[in-house]
């Protein structure tokens, strides 16, 4: 009885130990502490990590000095582990676990050339645990940093309805390191390519590049839509001549146009616009409908995109042109 109790103490006193700060100190009675975390703090929750056969409840675990110890870190719900190894430890150590794009989950010091890109896919559904994404085979998170081997920049991107397996839409494509691309869904099965590319950026800092577009659905029998650009002070009190005609089609994208955001000496504008349709009727006409505005804001931004919504089918001050795209400077 007192030997099983002296077990229990010894085990409670590792515990205790370990959950206190240990500032890279060993630990006493030659045990050293491993600490293993994720650099996606988004994947931890679908991990479980192992120390010799035992699930872990605690980052950090104490460990025999110099002995060897098997990790081993499974996907939940699967029997295999994606990663085992034998790891011998003669100090305490932080080991920081790395999951490329179409690999097992690793330890990120033995991985070599890889980068990162950021996905932003919108979708018309809210609930967007409805799809995945895959580049490869490989699942990508939504609209966060994901790491991927540069060998493997080039692939096919698909976007999958989980409900059915239905591939929704599929492109090849080459990755951009440390870049971005971002989709938006138009309908259930058409999607909307809403990347930069090669844009070089605004210059100086003080301008913004602004572009827009618009569904058939929103102004249903206009597939071609006439769009005059004009730029107003904060207090809407001062507005310029028209600075840009764009001519959209339905589906499509504009190319962009240059704002300077310091235009009336604030460093900040906003846009009021005319939608006119192929026959020259005004949609909106800016000298009539004043709850219509481009919302540019500050030059915190160095892309933005707009798009044109009209839930009435009524035009005027009924139109919408929110931004659904901007990407910031760094």
């Amino acid at each position: 009885m007192n030997k099983i109790l002296y077990s229990l103490i010894i085990s409670i006193f590792i515990f205790v130990f370990v959950g206190c700060e240990t500032d890279g100190e060993d630990m006493d009675m030659g045990f050293v502490v491993c600490n293993v975390s994720f650099v996606q703090k988004d994947i931890q929750n679908s991990y479980e990590v192992y120390y010799d056969g035992e699930k872990s409840i605690n980052p950090s675990m104490p460990v025999k000095r110099n002995s060897p110890f098997k990790l081993e870190v499974y996907k939940v719900g699967e029997n295999q582990p994606e990663l085992s190894q034998e790891i011998t430890l003669d100090n305490s150590k932080n080991i920081e676990l790395l999951k490329l794009v179409g690999r097992d989950i690793a330890i990120s010091s033995s991985l070599k050339e890889y980068t990162t890109f950021t996905p932003i896919i919108s979708y018309s559904d809210p609930n967007t645990d409805l799809y995945t994404v895959t580049f490869n085979n490989g699942v990508l998170s939504n609209k966060v940093k994901n790491y991927i081997a540069e060998a493997d920049l080039s692939g096919t991107l698909k976007i999958v309805r989980n409900a059915d397996g239905q591939v929704l839409y599929e492109q090849d494509m080459t990755i951009m390191p440390e870049g971005q691309f971002s989709l938006m869904q138009l309908s259930d099965t058409d999607f909307l390519e809403m990347s930069d590319g090669e844009e070089p950026d605004p210059d100086p800092r003080q301008y913004t590049k602004i572009r827009f577009f618009y569904t058939a659905d929103a102004f249903p029998g206009h597939d071609k839509l006439q769009l005059i650009v004009y730029l107003m002070d904060l207090d809407a009190m001062q507005f310029t001549d028209p600075i840009a005609t764009i001519d959209l089609e339905a589906g499509k994208i504009s190319e962009y146009i240059q704002i300077d955001n310091d235009t009336f000496g604030q460093g900040v504008v906003n846009g009021v616009y005319d939608l006119i349709d192929e026959n020259g009727n005004m949609i909106v006409n800016n000298m009539e409908h004043l709850n219509t505005s481009i919302r540019i804001g500050t030059s915190d931004n160095k892309f933005m995109t707009f798009r044109f919504m009209d839930p009435s089918h009524q035009g005027g001050d009924n139109v919408q042109c929110p931004s659904i795209l901007s990407t910031p400077w760094e």
